[in-house]
């Protein structure tokens, strides 16, 4: 190498001594390799070339791999809505979005977010943006989400978008919790109750045998029946094919619940049923409402709007219809007259609609919407509280009733043979 645009001479003459010993010193440590180096390359010329592989660098792929692989358990919706809101308020203050994904990766309690944050942060100090960074994250974030952030990431009104989606999020999950509040309770009380038919059958009613067979006389069909019930849960023989039985038909009935025609059944029992329809029916509109409002104030085109929202709805029933609504608009239609059709909207929620589009104000009718339903949710939810508890009470009642007259029967019928 020549060192001619070096000025000086004498740091020229130096550098040009080193690169001389340097030169000398490989020579001498590998002169072989050296020599055969022209006939390599003579060689390599005719022959394919072999690349070596770094066994290194292929083990850090692989696990590089493996960790984009990694499935995540989804955080509860809760836990995403507090997360956000806390990102938008530290934005809001004047905090880069890169320190404030450091700060909530460190501070966030749960293990799938602080560890989607700490990615995003590595993400974004390397020049990726927010939402390419969320994207590799399906079971975290659903496709509203990832709207809502692209939208505002490309308006430059991140703070505001994500404010709005933890409100969203934060609707979504009371509306969940109500609905789960309004199912806990019959379901302890079912399990309470096969828990006392299980105790009685095992210490109580043995005790009721040994009584009657003194007495020589035959047991009713009622306290036979319980008896009977009595000696297979205690006979282990018994319990070991009954067992693998039961387990098999949970296996098939977890399949079949899955399958799309018991889904679409049970998605129209829900609606037709009185108990049921109230609650189900404003429940989806309130969540299509909220999102659908969210989605479209924030600068989303409607038809991916709607198709966004339709994911929100957990009837199927409902499904078909936004599938409609997005046909429509396609064609040229509005969305009311699609509504209008439908027998499960409500009147009411088909004329806000009308209004919104024919004033050009949307998103803030559909958002009223919204409002109005969650409402209406919360009393759907005590109405259905208050309906069940007496009917949970009367079933308990029943249970308990029916043991205890199989178990007294036959002493009341030796009672009226003595006397």
């Amino acid at each position: 190498m020549k060192y001619s645009f070096v000025g000086d001479e004498k740091l020229r003459k130096s550098l040009e001594e080193k690169r001389k010993e340097l030169n000398e010193k490989k020579l001498k440590q590998n002169p072989e390799k050296q020599l055969s180096e022209p006939r390599k390359t003579t060689q390599s010329s005719n022959a394919p070339k072999k690349v070596r592989t770094n066994k290194k660098f292929e083990s850090l792929k692989a696990k590089r791999k493996f960790n984009k692989k990694k499935k995540l358990k989804a955080p509860s919706t809760k836990s995403l809505a507090i997360s956000t809101k806390q990102l938008s308020a530290m934005i809001k203050t004047g905090l880069p979005l890169l320190e404030a994904l450091n700060i909530l990766s460190e501070s966030n309690e749960n293990a799938t977010l602080k560890f989607v944050f700490r990615e995003a942060s590595m993400g974004i100090s390397k020049g990726s943006t927010f939402v390419s960074i969320l994207e590799r994250y399906p079971e975290v974030f659903n496709e509203m989400y990832l709207a809502l952030v692209s939208a505002g990431e490309a308006a430059g009104l991140l703070p505001d978008v994500l404010d709005r989606e933890a409100g969203l999020l934060e609707s979504l999950a009371k509306i969940k919790g109500q609905i789960s509040s309004a199912l806990a309770y019959p379901i302890a009380i079912f399990a309470l109750t096969f828990a006392v038919i299980i105790i009685m059958l095992v210490f109580v009613i043995p005790i009721f045998v040994d009584m009657y067979a003194s007495s020589g006389s035959d047991l009713p069909g009622l306290t036979q029946f319980l008896v009977d019930a009595s000696n297979a849960v205690k006979d282990p023989s018994f319990m070991a094919k009954v067992i693998p039985i039961l387990i098999v038909l949970f296996f098939l009935g977890k399949r079949l619940i899955k399958t799309p025609s018991f889904i679409n059944w049970k998605d129209k029992t829900l609606l037709k049923l009185p108990i049921t329809s109230d609650l189900v029916t404003k429940s989806c509109l309130a969540n299509f409402s909220r999102t659908l409002s969210a989605l479209n104030s924030a600068g989303v085109p409607i038809i991916e709007s709607l198709s966004i929202s339709k994911r929100t709805l957990g009837n199927r029933v409902f499904q078909r219809i936004a599938d409609r609504m997005n046909s429509e608009i396609q064609a040229g239609q509005p969305i009311y007259k699609v509504l209008a059709t439908e027998e499960p909207i409500p009147i009411m929620f088909t004329s806000m609609f009308r209004i919104g589009e024919e004033t050009g104000e949307l998103s803030e009718m559909v958002n009223k919407l919204a409002d109005f339903y969650e409402d209406e949710v919360e009393t759907a939810v005590k109405a259905l509280t208050s309906v069940l508890e007496p009917l949970m009470i009367v079933f308990v009642a029943g249970v308990v009733a029916f043991i205890l007259v199989a178990m007294y029967l036959p002493m009341f019928n030796m009672m009226s043979t003595v006397g």
